[in-house]
């Protein structure tokens, strides 16, 4: 096991403080497997003590040795702090308990430093007024704990050993002492690793020196923008490193830097090319690139999924979605951060919907569609689950892919419907420019505060609904002809889950003449169930389809043209399977006097002796039933499946 010692005593470094502050397979997996659900009951989730609250990190560098086929780590992590109050007299920083602490300086001395409990109380010998800064430099070494999705991992690529950290959302003061929280960015930072000299160091920022000193390689990197504590990270292997180039209008150029294996450059060098038109779709609908003057880059680690760290996302593989994913975080999770991990969405939901933009836009568009079904689809599989997070310390509600992703990118998808493409993109927009979150913390109020703004309207309801609320609406549609190619549509609507009892949005309808060679869309907004609309096409409607283009999560029961039923003598019964309610539709001058329903042991297990046309099936167990109606003409019987 190598390890190397720090003479102790003071090492000053002059610093220059800025003031910066076929459709590819989709390889985004869920961050959660089975080892991960457990709930991080002893992890600081974004709330800071008051000690931790009464400075600022303006910048720190860390300087790390490590070897990729051990899991150790050995730093000297060098922190620059501004006072936020007068007679500052001790700091603390978040480490795990794993990790010894070996010493702490600072510049105008130390009286005495606490490592319990995960964390590091650090006393100065002399306070510090507000404004005024001081640096410290803690040494350390140790074997780090890895929670979560490997915080500080080893492993192999091959029969080659590989490092690499993911700090989010609580893992980093599990390698490194920081401050775990969403309020605090660091302003600036320098990393310098140490490792045997086969490997290099992938990271944040611009590389500034790469030197082979003896059997060791050092590599600096320096990033001069603000940066929270989750998305500082290293990887260390032996990288084959090529770069693809992004051309501004100006001229200048974005590069993007590609650390892959060896054994995958050839593949990598076909793939991430994509990056070059993903990153000028994203600078031309958002802003440009916020970190375009250092750079952007990937680097591969051993992971199956990626990680968006600040200017350079650790990537499992190069496929088209997980490129614009990563890259999407960038502006959304980076630039931009979410202040409270309850609102996740503001990250993921953003860098999903993104990379559904770089489907519709890029690749001929060809995979939009199937892109909006999918997401639907996986959304929908479950009746009950809301986008805000209630408990922040559960990793698979945090990462839940159906929740915070898919839902949270289609919560976008609908606002885009609701406000129309010109207002949504300008409410976007005018939120990634907001100079009081730039380079910060954004809240979900400070999102949902530019939408209304820029649609002029409140969207209190929706939220209420789409955001806090669980489940989905189910729509059900009857239609008849009326008056020449007049039409109309009867639209009901359940919901999946009691918390929310309407939602209330407008619809997207489709109707098409016999032929399907007309015809005509019509956007209904839909406030009550059971509400009527009449339309006029043009043409004699022949069929009816209730969201083609896929724009609200829903599911639909049934679309129903009553007046073909009624002509036919027959009694319509849908949806056949059905998972809640049974309709039934009757001739003309026909009611119903009883209905039966027996499972498939002959027992009857609903039974209405009254005048009734919708009956709930909602409790019943799954399988094959028998219903029978009675009506003042006839009877009939009818095989369900209850699905």
């Amino acid at each position: 096991m190598g390890v190397f010692y720090r003479a102790l005593g003071c090492l000053f470094l002059f610093v220059s403080i800025s003031s910066f502050g076929q459709m590819p397979e989709k390889k985004f997996y869920d961050r959660v497997s089975s080892a991960d659900a457990i709930k991080f009951q002893d992890k600081l989730v974004s709330k800071e003590d008051v000690v931790k609250s009464d400075f600022d990190l303006i910048y720190q560098r860390m300087e790390w040795q490590v070897d990729p086929a051990v899991q150790y780590i050995q730093g000297a992590v060098t922190s620059y702090i501004k006072s936020r109050e007068t007679g500052l007299l001790k700091v603390g920083f978040d480490l795990h308990s794993d990790l010894i602490v070996d010493s702490v300086i600072s510049n105008d001395g130390v009286s005495y430093f606490d490592h319990n409990l995960h964390n590091l109380e650090i006393a100065f010998k002399n306070p510090l007024n507000t404004g005024e800064i001081d640096s410290l430099t803690i040494y350390y070494h140790g074997i780090p704990f890895s929670s979560g999705y490997g915080s500080f991992q080893t492993n192999y690529h091959g029969s080659t050993p590989i490092l690499w950290t993911l700090s989010e959302p609580y893992g980093a003061y599990e390698w490194w002492p920081c401050k775990q929280n969403l309020s605090d960015k660091i302003d600036s930072i320098d990393i310098i690793v140490t490792c045997p000299k086969e490997y290099s160091t992938a990271s944040i920022g611009v590389l500034v020196s790469d030197v082979i000193q003896g059997q060791k390689r050092i590599m600096h990197w320096k990033h001069r923008y603000k940066i929270a504590i989750y998305l500082v990270a290293i990887a260390v292997t032996n990288y084959a490193k090529y770069s693809d180039f992004f051309e501004l209008e100006n001229g200048e150029m974005i590069e993007i830097l590609n650390y892959v294996y060896p054994e995958d450059l050839s593949k990598a060098q076909l793939k991430t090319p994509e990056s070059i038109k993903i990153m000028g779709l994203f600078n031309n609908i958002f802003g440009t690139y916020p970190f375009a003057d250092e750079k952007y880059g990937h680097a591969q680690f051993g992971w199956p999924g990626g990680m968006e760290h600040q200017t350079m996302s650790f990537m499992g593989n190069f496929d088209f979605e997980l490129i614009a994913h990563e890259m999407a975080h960038q502006w959304f999770g980076n630039y931009i951060t979410l202040s409270s991990w309850h609102h996740i969405w503001l990250n993921e939901g953003f860098a999903t919907y993104m990379a559904g933009l770089a489907y519709e836009n890029l690749l001929d568009g060809v995979w939009w569609p199937r892109w909006k079904r999918l997401q639907v689809e996986r959304i929908t599989r479950y009746n009950d689950g809301s986008v805000y997070v209630v408990d922040t310390t559960s990793i698979p509600q945090l990462f839940s892919g159906r929740l915070s992703y898919s839902k949270g990118a289609y919560l976008l998808h609908m606002l885009r419907w609701i406000l129309g493409d010109e207002v949504f993109f300008s409410a976007i927009r005018n939120y990634y420019n907001d100079p009081d979150i730039a380079n910060g913390f954004a809240s979900h109020e400070q999102l949902v505060a530019h939408l209304e703004a820029a649609g002029d309207t409140s969207l209190t309801e929706f939220f209420d609904d789409w955001y806090y609320g669980e489940g989905h609406p189910v729509y059900s549609i009857e239609y008849n002809k009326i008056e020449g190619t007049s039409v109309k549509l009867k639209i009901y609507q359940e919901t999946s889950h009691s918390s929310v009892n309407f939602f209330e949005m407008p619809v997207p309808i489709r109707v098409y003449n016999n032929t399907k060679s007309d015809s005509a869309d019509f956007r209904l907004l839909h406030t009550s169930n059971g509400q009527e609309f009449v339309i006029d096409p043009g043409f004699v409607v022949a069929d009816v389809k209730f969201d083609p283009e896929y724009w609200i999560i829903s599911k639909t029961q049934a679309i129903v043209g009553i007046e073909e039923d009624i002509l036919s003598g027959e009694v319509k019964v849908y949806p056949n399977p059905v998972s809640n309610i049974l309709n039934i539709v009757l001739p003309f001058d026909d009611k119903v006097l009883s209905i039966k329903v027996y499972n498939a042991n002959g027992a009857v297990v609903l039974n209405y002796t009254h005048k009734k046309q919708k009956i709930s099936m909602r409790h019943l167990k799954s399988g094959v039933y028998i219903i029978k109606i009675l009506t003042g003409n006839a009877s009939y019987e009818k095989l369900i499946l209850k699905d």
